[in-house]
């Protein structure tokens, strides 16, 4: 299995670094550093290197930064971390073919970031460490329970973050009064029926019921979609995440696309959304994630923001989580692993996690970073609710983007008027072409 992972590794950009409002900005490298033997500063200190996947030209990137100074501070005389700051994208430069290139090549930094989905691909292949023994169950009981699911493979944890995410309902508080919609809390979800319907009772002439980037063609429909499958009781894969005939093709992801070419054969959600409808007023709700209050700050629209909804009323209400996280890497010398875990949970501290917040908008990794955040106990408080209760991961497989890929293959040819049961059957022909291929 380690050397399927590795081909995929190798293989080129993941799909989840294409997820809307995740995107890291233009860069180069600097301060390169590569894991190693312990190497001991000037001063005694151990010196440790991490590559992060942000540059210092986003305020994301710019606190990795301080987070960096304030570590060496804090542990002066004891260990020194040197920061590699690596753009997402550009020509072969981008920060998975580093990472790509370093893992083949045996050039890994102490630490480096890693996309959540990616875990049990890295895992497998060596390219991180096991980080279990480093820290306490008190320590973890703090983190989302999404956030140590996501990084956990083979029963063991391998990476932990400082922020998270989340996918909600976003809604025209100024539409639902004059339609006398009351919106759904956090405690108690609207079903599928129900948001239909309501959907049905806000779409005019001019005007989508609601808008959910059916026109995506990459990771954003399996992290928006995947939920309401989980919701039934279902996966899109095994397990073992292996496995994907009776999973990505059961009865419960075909119901799922069966509602979604529903929604749109009745008009009330378009299959080729315009660019920021729910913004614009011409959809009275948007099913996206917690990136969404940055872009309608720009805009004069009257908005609140509802929970993800359940597939019925016998089922269980989940929510889309996940993001990047910090793991300790293969190529980090065994002297040195205490340290490097020292720096991933500084990486991840409260602190850093509510932080984390005021640099890119995401949600924090820890309950108690939530705490000081006004918007989690207002306007985003169904997001605070969501990642305590009902967020759960993607799934760890070391064949996820393929798993993705597919997912997102069918939904189109669904909504260009495929069969629900022949596209989902299709992909699981291709899922298990490409993987027989590795």
């Amino acid at each position: 299995m380690k050397k399927k992972a590795m081909s995929m590794l190798l293989a080129g950009t993941m799909l989840a670094s294409m997820l809307a409002g995740c995107g890291g900005k233009e860069g180069s490298a600097n301060n390169a550093g590569e894991g190693s033997g312990a190497q001991t500063a000037a001063d005694g200190s151990t010196e440790l290197s991490i590559w992060v996947h942000e540059t210092d030209s986003s305020e994301e990137g710019k606190l990795y930064g301080a987070l960096v100074e304030e570590f060496n501070e804090k542990y002066a005389g004891t260990y020194h971390a040197t920061i590699s700051q690596i753009a997402r994208s550009g020509d072969a430069g981008g920060y998975d073919d580093k990472v790509n290139a370093a893992i083949s090549n045996g050039g890994l930094p102490d630490v480096y970031t890693v996309d959540g989905v990616t875990v049990a691909q890295y895992a497998d292949a060596g390219a991180i460490v096991p980080i279990d023994e480093y820290f306490t169950e008190e320590e973890l009981s703090d983190y989302n329970p999404s956030i140590i699911q996501q990084g956990t493979y083979d029963g063991k944890l391998y990476t932990l973050g400082a922020m998270d995410s989340s996918v909600g309902i976003f809604y025209n508080k100024d539409m639902f009064e004059a339609a006398s919609i009351m919106p759904a809390t956090a405690e108690d979800p609207w079903t599928l029926d129900e948001l239909t319907e309501a959907a049905k009772k806000l779409t005019t002439d001019d005007c989508y019921g609601i808008t959910m980037s059916l026109d995506a063609k990459d990771e954003t429909l399996m992290y928006f979609f995947l939920p309401l499958v989980q919701s039934q009781g279902g996966n899109v894969v095994s397990e073992d995440g292996l496995v994907a005939d009776g999973y990505l093709n059961s009865e419960k992801t075909v119901n799922l696309l069966s509602w979604l070419k529903e929604m749109t054969d009745s008009g009330y959600a378009s299959a080729t959304p315009a660019e920021n409808s729910f913004e614009l007023g011409q959809a009275a709700m948007a099913l996206t994630g917690s990136w969404e209050p940055g872009n309608l700050a720009k805009f004069d629209i009257n908005w609140g923001l509802m929970p993800m909804a359940k597939y019925d009323e016998s089922s269980e209400a989940v929510s889309a989580c996940g993001s990047w996280t910090f793991a300790v890497s293969g190529n980090c010398a065994e002297e040195k692993k205490e340290g490097a875990a020292e720096l991933v949970r500084f990486m991840t501290s409260k602190d850093a996690s509510a932080r984390m917040y005021g640099a890119n908008a995401m949600p924090p990794a820890r309950q108690s970073a939530f705490a000081g955040i006004e918007a989690f106990d207002n306007e985003l408080a169904v997001f605070k609710y969501q990642l305590a209760n009902t967020a759960k991961a993607r799934p760890v497989s070391v064949n996820y983007a393929i798993l993705s890929s597919q997912f997102a293959t069918a939904v189109q040819n669904v909504l260009t008027g495929m069969d629900v049961k022949e596209a989902l059957d299709e992909a699981v022909n291709q899922y298990n072409f490409q993987t027989d291929m590795q």
